[in-house]
């Protein structure tokens, strides 16, 4: 079992200046994931971004790549072509009379001449690989801080899972004179109402009472309970990502117990099915946390 909750962060230098990553996930419904990477290195943003959904499956994803080049080392370079649409672009704005008709001022919007960084980093596919192997470090952090999680997490699942079975015993043990609880009182009520007025068919007591026990019955309810929590054992030492299969197990829970405390007929009864609704709450928040 995997959590969803994580940090993950590398650190490296190079002749053309040092990097660090960081990497963060928390809970989602799904994989987002978002990539914050220098202008110029698209394609390590591309690489991560795709590396993500590969090896995680859900969480809201934060990764930064921060690139600090080396300025008094590195070679400067010009990118004709930059300079190229910067002069178009200088040009345009002249004839429009919005800003003067020099290069260097456009060159604040985006830069003309770029360090071994930036688009020029970007072209140097040894510095690629270094800055992607870096990713790959913080990436298995990450992922270590999320196991991490999810063997608390299993482990406090787990916990809650045994207080339900417990509770789901106590209450078959009060859910045996639910029937007889409920012709009876359906027979008292019945006794009220003639003492005003004539006799009641007893025959169609009878009926009436065996139609309202059956509706009472919570056999039903329980077995399909104690099948839950099989099937909540089988989720938490399962291999594969189990946080929807999780979330769509509590609403079968929630269904069953709430069926429960409506149908029972006794405080007894009654106390066991918020007990177990309790517990329920406490599972479905946790199970929230689980990839």
């Amino acid at each position: 079992m995997q959590g969803m909750t994580g940090y993950g962060r590398s650190q490296g230098a190079e002749s053309w200046g040092a990097w660090v990553w960081e990497m963060r996930s928390v809970n989602g419904r799904s994989l987002d994931a978002r990539v914050s990477t220098p202008a110029g290195l698209d394609a390590v943003e591309f690489e991560v971004r795709k590396r993500l959904k590969e090896r995680f499956s859900r969480g809201s994803f934060q990764a930064s790549l921060r690139v600090d080049l080396d300025q008094e080392d590195g070679e400067t370079r010009v990118d004709p072509r930059e300079l190229r649409r910067l002069a178009a672009l200088s040009r345009r704005w002249a004839s429009a009379g919005l800003a003067p008709a020099r290069v260097t001022d456009a060159l604040g919007v985006r830069d003309g001449g770029r360090r071994r960084g930036g688009s020029a980093l970007g072209e140097d596919e040894a510095a690629v690989a270094v800055l992607l192997a870096g990713a790959d470090v913080a990436l298995a952090g990450l992922a270590a801080a999320r196991d991490e999680e999810g063997r608390a997490l299993a482990q406090m699942l787990g916990g809650i899972v045994t207080e339900l079975q417990a509770a789901v015993r106590h209450a078959v043990e009060h859910a045996s004179p639910q029937p007889g609880l409920i012709a009876q009182r359906f027979r008292e009520r019945v006794a009220e109402l003639e003492r005003g007025g004539p006799p009641v068919d007893a025959d169609r007591i009878a009926q009436e009472a065996a139609v309202l026990a059956a509706k009472g019955d919570v056999r039903e309810e329980l077995d399909r309970l104690v099948a839950h929590i099989d099937a909540a054992r089988g989720l938490l030492i399962s291999k594969e990502p189990v946080g929807r299969k999780l979330d769509f197990l509590c609403q079968e829970f929630n269904r069953e117990a709430n069926t429960l405390c409506s149908k029972s007929a006794s405080l007894e009864l009654t106390s066991a099915g918020l007990a177990i609704k309790s517990l329920i709450d406490q599972f479905r928040e946790q199970s929230q946390n689980v990839e």
